[in-house]
């Protein structure tokens, strides 16, 4: 009877080394599967901030780009930059010691006006304008208000 219960609890103490083992190596994958997860999440956020930079808050492309869109052009945004920056006399300042003006930044404001920037490398300013898409699918533009940065 003693030979039967020093097995007995030999056996159970086996068996919980057996499953304290089982648990650690548990612990271990959960802590490293854990540890992946962090990094990959911190990865995720990187790419949701530069993607929320690089997106327009003030211009929706399936609402405000839709006309757009409706006659063929793919990119609104970069149609309506491109259509402005080809047109540097709507900038209302001259240049100054040969400068040359011309267009820096363009945010797009829904689907009636835009903002933007202009420089010469010597005097800068800021025009807001409207602007609407015509028949000929051409943007024009109007100027609406500007400041001079001196």
């Amino acid at each position: 009877m003693n030979k039967l219960i020093l097995v007995v609890m030999l056996f159970s103490i086996l068996s919980c080394e057996k499953l304290n083992y089982e648990s650690n190596l548990t612990i271990e994958k959960l802590k490293s599967e854990n540890i992946h997860l962090k990094q990959k999440n911190d990865s995720l956020n990187i790419e949701f901030k530069k993607a929320k930079l690089n997106k327009n808050y003030w211009f929706d492309i399936e609402s405000e780009g839709i006309d757009f869109i409706n006659k063929g052009i793919k990119n609104p945004e970069k149609y309506i930059e491109n259509s402005l920056r080809k047109n540097p006399e709507l900038i209302p300042l001259e240049p100054i010691l040969g400068g040359k003006m011309f267009f820096e930044n363009i945010q797009i404001l829904g689907n009636k006006w835009l903002i933007a920037d202009y420089s010469d490398g010597h005097i800068s300013g800021r025009t807001i304008y409207s602007y609407k898409f015509n028949k000929n699918n051409t943007v024009e533009f109007k100027s609406l208000s500007s400041t001079i940065q001196e």
